[in-house]
């Protein structure tokens, strides 16, 4: 046994150097890919200027006007649509999973719902173009079906599952102790959801409200094939029954044709680099929101 030991605490201490490697090639991978994508991107901010790059009215890349503005309107426009309405359902959803259906029915309808989470983003975008966008023009009598509504309905087909799945999980640690306590002082089931539940799991359930922005706003292929490509601001500004443009629908079709080392290919870089800040921000904020959730909840 005394021979045995020091083979097994090698044996450990080799396991420990293969993960640590592992986990910091993940880490260095990352750092990498930063610095490349910033390198390519930054020249587009140095030759247009910040201001200019970043708020300027115009994307017409063939007439070398590279204002970024309506894009990253459209972007944040559709987003924000699809939030309105995958929100209530996706917190609606995760407190019926969490409290009314019991336990046996509930494992039953999650990974059902997760589902939506596994079918490519292609599958959504032909949805929408075949499908939804025509039903739109008809219903709403338009000229054209895709339209900023029909890229944040499709969107918030797609953030949905991120919701439920976040927020049922912490919902259901919230600790029994305090729906036993709201009970017994007299309060009602949904009045110890409002007032004692949900304000308990509140931070994970805005943890996940941010991810699915996180997820939405890198979505590509789908916004792409139903936001209509039309790179300016609609008039008004909410109007969401016209065409707009993305970031990512404009990377990826621009990237394709666009000349390397050119101011172009710069900007799509400056995209990528919007992108890349907005994403970072948003869940570095939900890991730290997440923090804060009731204990046993998904970590993020």
């Amino acid at each position: 046994m005394r021979l045995g030991k020091p083979n097994f605490l090698c044996f450990k201490d080799k396991a420990e150097i293969i993960l640590f490697m592992v986990a910091s090639a993940s880490v260095l991978i990352l750092f990498l890919i930063t610095v490349f994508v910033f390198e390519e991107g930054i020249p587009a901010f140095m030759n247009m200027g910040l201001s200019n790059f970043l708020f300027g009215q115009r994307w017409a890349p063939y007439y070398k006007s590279f204002g970024a503005f309506p894009l990253l309107y459209g972007s944040l426009m559709i987003v924000f649509g699809s939030l309105v309405i995958s929100v209530p359902l996706g917190i609606f959803t995760a407190l019926f999973l969490a409290e009314y259906v019991p336990r046996w029915l509930g494992d039953l309808l999650k990974p059902i719902i997760e589902l939506l989470a596994a079918i490519p983003s292609i599958v959504y975008g032909f949805f929408g173009f075949v499908f939804l966008a025509p039903r739109i023009m008809e219903f709403f009598d338009l000229s054209v079906g895709k339209t900023a509504l029909t890229a944040s309905l499709i969107l918030s087909i797609m953030t949905v599952p991120t919701i439920v799945s976040i927020s049922s999980e912490v919902i259901s640690s919230v600790p029994k102790e305090y729906r036993k306590a709201s009970l017994a002082l007299g309060a009602t089931k949904w009045q110890t959801l409002k007032s004692v539940v949900l304000p308990t799991a509140k931070p994970g359930i805005v943890a996940s409200i941010l991810l699915a922005f996180g997820r939405a706003i890198g979505e590509t292929v789908a916004v792409l094939m139903v936001c209509g490509c039309v790179p300016e601001i609609p008039s008004p500004p909410w109007n969401y029954f016209e065409p707009v443009h993305t970031l990512t629908a404009a990377i990826a079709l621009d990237m394709g044709e666009v000349p390397w080392g050119s101011l172009h290919y710069h900007a799509l870089f400056g995209l990528g680099v919007i992108l890349f800040t907005i994403t970072f921000i948003v869940n570095t904020v939900a890991d730290f929101i997440m923090k804060k959730a009731p204990k046993g909840a998904v970590q993020i």
